[in-house]
């Protein structure tokens, strides 16, 4: 087999049976608040997301700083985040399947909590 026909099948089958991490962001959104946010410590936030009906997501976890802290049956919903410590924290929004395996896609989003 010719070597750049040869490279061209690998090609194309990589793009079949690869998702890319894009496109595996895309799964799952994190619409509010918005990454970078600065929260206050004594207060409660509405955590608004939303999961793509296209995957095989039964529900929802919630991390902040990769404890899970909540879970939700809605696939397009809201968490209510805090009150949260101050300092940055790392949250995440996971969709898992009926076992609680995560489906592979997460969202992700910085804030600092004054």
């Amino acid at each position: 087999m010719n070597r750049s026909l040869g490279l061209g099948l690998v090609g194309f089958f990589l793009s079949i049976f690869v998702v890319p991490a894009t496109a595996q962001e895309a799964l799952v959104k994190i619409l509010s608040p918005a990454d970078g946010a600065a929260l206050q410590a004594k207060h409660t936030y509405p955590l608004q997301y939303e999961v793509a009906p296209s995957t095989k997501a039964d529900h929802v976890h919630l991390y902040v700083d990769g404890d899970e802290t909540s879970m939700s049956h809605t696939l397009k919903g809201k968490f209510t985040l805090g009150p949260l410590k101050p300092g940055d924290r790392k949250i995440c929004v996971r969709p898992v399947n009926h076992a609680h395996t995560p489906i592979g896609a997460e969202s992700c989003i910085n804030v600092t909590v004054q």
